[in-house]
C-alpha cells in the first residue's frame, strides 16, 4: 500500500481506544514513544505481556524492527504466550484467528496489519483486565478520557462475552452442568467445529494453489535461462522474468483477497445461524 494511502489508516489506528491503552504499559518509561514500529517489533509488547503475566519473561529479544526475521521470532513468542495464558491460567480457548505474524513482518505498512495488530492488542487487553492484578488495570482504564474508556469496556464485552470468540473450558470439570447450559455450549462446539472443518479446507487449497503458484514460477525461471532465450538481450529477459513474476505475485495476493472475503463470508453466514 502506498504510504499516501495508508497514513490516514494509520493515524486513526494510533489514536484508537486500544493503542491508547497499551502506551499506559510505557508511561513509566520517561520520553518513550510508541509507534508503529514499537508494535511490529515485538519487544515492546512482550514487556507488556510480561507485566500482565510475569511468568511470561521473553526471550533476550533484539529490537530490530527493520529485520522480518527478528519480528516474526518475537512476535511469536507473544502470540504463543497469549494463547497459553488464556488456556492455562483462564481456562479460556481463543476460537477466533489468531494474529498474522508473517502478515505483520513481511507486510507491516498495510491496513490488514493493522487489523492484525488490532487482534493482538485486543488478546492482550482480554489477559489484563483477567488477570490476578485485573484490579490495577482496571483502575487505570477508569483514568482515560470517557470515549475511550466506553470503547475499551465494548472491546472487553466483545471478547469476553461470547462464546464465538473465547470458550470457557471450566464446564469440562463440571459434572451437574444444566441441561440448557449444556446444550448451548453443544451448539457452539457443533459451530466452531463446522468453522475448523472450513478453515481446514481453505488452508488446504492455499497450499494447493501456492504450489502451482511455486512450479510456474520455477518454469518461468527455467524458461529465461533456457538456450532460445538466448537470442534475447539479458536486459529483455530480466524485463520479461521480473514481469511474468510480477504478475504471479499479484495474482497470488488477489487469490488471497479472494480467499479472505470466502472465509469472511462463511464466517458470517455461520453466525447468522
Amino acid at each position: 500500500m502506498e504510504n499516501g494511502v495508508f497514513l490516514p489508516y494509520l493515524d486513526q489506528f494510533m489514536m484508537s481506544p486500544l493503542v491508547t491503552w497499551v502506551k499506559t504499559f510505557a508511561s513509566h518509561d520517561e520520553g518513550r514513544h510508541v509507534d508503529l514500529s514499537e508494535l511490529l517489533d515485538g519487544v515492546f509488547l512482550n514487556d507488556v505481556m510480561s507485566q500482565i503475566h510475569p511468568p511470561a519473561t521473553p526471550p533476550a529479544a533484539s529490537k530490530l524492527s527493520k529485520d522480518p526475521s527478528q519480528r516474526v521470532q518475537n512476535l511469536t513468542f507473544l502470540v504463543q504466550q497469549i494463547k497459553t495464558y488464556y488456556l492455562e491460567n483462564l481456562r479460556q480457548l481463543i476460537l477466533i484467528p489468531l494474529p498474522n505474524v508473517l502478515l505483520l513482518s513481511r507486510t507491516p505498512h498495510t491496513e490488514q496489519s493493522l487489523l492484525e495488530i488490532k487482534k493482538l492488542l485486543l488478546l492482550l487487553l482480554g489477559c489484563a483486565v483477567q488477570c490476578a492484578k485485573k484490579e490495577k488495570y482496571i483502575e487505570i482504564i477508569q483514568m482515560l478520557d470517557f470515549d475511550t474508556k466506553a470503547a475499551i469496556a465494548v472491546h472487553i464485552q466483545e471478547l469476553t462475552h461470547s462464546q464465538d470468540n473465547l470458550l470457557d473450558m471450566h464446564w469440562l470439570e463440571c459434572s451437574n452442568m444444566p441441561a440448557d447450559e449444556l446444550e448451548v455450549v453443544a451448539k457452539t462446539m457443533a459451530l466452531n467445529l463446522q468453522h475448523l472443518l472450513d478453515q481446514r479446507d481453505v488452508h488446504l487449497e492455499t497450499i494447493a494453489e501456492l504450489t502451482q503458484e511455486r512450479e510456474g514460477v520455477v518454469r518461468v525461471l527455467c524458461s529465461t535461462s533456457s538456450p532460445q532465450s538466448a537470442i534475447y538481450p539479458p536486459s529483455m529477459q530480466q524485463q520479461q522474468a521480473g514481469t511474468q513474476q510480477h504478475l504471479v505475485v499479484e495474482l497470488a495476493d488477489s487469490k488471497a483477497k479472494i480467499r479472505r472475503l470466502r472465509q469472511e463470508l462463511g464466517l458470517g453466514s455461520l453466525q447468522d445461524t
